[in-house]
């Protein structure tokens, strides 16, 4: 059928297992979005999209379908289903998993909790979480700075929201880490099933043990607003507040630890946007949003075809699968002006990294306030901060992007 035949001059192939691709796929997507803007990727078994209006028309469409988990996990044999359970059973509650009308009855109850007011309240609290982090690192001639700053910051402050203990914050590095290599779609782990299921269950344990101890001494915190919604009008499911619940804590930190870590890479690589912006304070939020296009932390976001289309003369059919590549959209010349210079005043800015339509990210405004906070502070207090390596390896996933290690000097 069309979408096996060979790329165009045969040349064209996009590989995502690649280590050169992980590092750096924008080249080889940016022929794909010249050459071949639908593109049948036969190592992952899925559509490649890479236009802008491309990823817009696919990620506002309702004949794209957000589930990706019930056809993956009904295609299985059931030896390999009994293996991933339980991370099936709560991945599934994910408001980013769901369709309408569930997707709209999820997000509806999370916004009583999780939203904008609620969000700038904890101004104070991400200010003086970064004043505590970057405190600790003034002294040090080199440190790895995801390990001593870029995770535990956004950690600590869901954390803190969750009303979970800072001492937990190794446990759910790990967990999240293990989780990670299923939900952002490693090309490369051979064990990411079994990993992801261990990582799972164990967080769901531990929200398990959590909301018990709150049923015997409510608190104010998330977590018990999360339990509230069990009585509300929609209500959520137990599951589907334990699910809720290990989003809160892997999306409220994954994202943004890779938004600070890309970030300060790119202002240490581009040494005029810095000494812009160190000269001009106010164009934080603008900077912000270009290291969000420029090399965001989110590297693609998944659908499934519900009714088989054409789209560029590509016929998609209903079941298969469609990588929309965000950072790749946010680089398109035909929106973006010079879409590879690294501009922080740059207007418009309308980049996709929180993705568009209806599951445009409901942590989106919690992820700008600690990037604004915490790459001004730590760049401001921290002058001689700089990088200890030309080069550095990013994860192996489709879905996020961003560095484990960033070894850094500060002499």
């Amino acid at each position: 059928m069309e979408q096996h035949e060979p790329s165009l001059a045969g040349s064209l192939l996009f590989d995502p297992r690649d280590r050169a691709t992980i590092d750096n796929p924008i080249p080889i997507l940016k022929r794909l979005q010249a050459l071949e803007p639908v593109y049948w990727c036969e190592p992952l078994r899925s559509w490649v999209i890479t236009g802008y209006d491309d990823a817009k028309f696919v990620l506002r469409n309702d004949t794209f379908s957000a589930d990706r988990m019930s056809p993956f996990f009904s295609a299985l044999a059931p030896e390999r289903q009994s293996k991933i359970e339980k991370l099936i059973r709560y991945l599934s509650t994910w408001v980013a998993f769901k369709d309408p009308p569930d997707h709209t009855r999820l997000r509806k109850a999370m916004k009583l909790v999780f939203n904008p007011e609620m969000v700038e309240q904890q101004r104070d609290m991400v200010k003086a979480t970064v004043e505590t982090l970057v405190g600790r690192l003034e002294g040090k001639k080199e440190f790895d700075f995801i390990a001593e700053y870029a995770f535990p910051l956004p950690a600590m402050v869901i954390m803190r929201l969750l009303g979970l203990p800072e001492r937990d914050m190794d446990a759910v590095r790990e967990w999240s880490a293990n989780m990670q290599l299923f939900i952002g779609s490693a090309t490369t782990s051979t064990e990411k099933y079994s990993v992801a299921e261990a990582g799972a269950v164990a967080m769901a344990d531990y929200f398990m043990g959590a909301i018990k101890e709150r049923e015997r001494r409510p608190r104010s915190d998330l977590l018990t607003e999360l339990m509230a919604l069990r009585e509300a009008e929609e209500a959520l499911t137990d599951d589907e507040v334990v699910g809720t619940a290990m989003l809160f804590l892997f999306g409220g930190h994954e994202t943004t630890t890779n938004l600070i870590g890309n970030g300060v890479r790119a202002l240490l690589n581009h040494p005029d946007q810095l000494c812009r912006l160190k000269e001009s304070p106010s164009l934080v939020e603008s900077a912000i949003e270009e290291i969000l296009r420029y090399d965001g932390p989110t590297g693609a976001s998944v659908r499934v075809v519900g009714s088989t289309q054409t789209l560029h003369g590509k016929v998609l059919e209903a079941g298969q699968r469609v990588f929309v590549m965000i950072n790749a959209a946010n680089h398109d010349a035909r929106i973006f002006d010079q879409p590879e210079k690294f501009d922080i005043s740059r207007s418009p800015n309308l980049h996709l990294t929180f993705n568009y339509g209806p599951h445009f990210c409901m942590g989106a405004p919690l992820a700008r306030l600690e990037g604004q906070i915490a790459i001004s502070g730590v760049l401001n207090r921290l002058p001689r901060l700089a990088l200890a390596s030309r080069h550095y390896e990013y994860m192996d996933t489709m879905i996020m992007r961003g560095v484990r290690k960033m070894p850094v000097t500060n002499a």
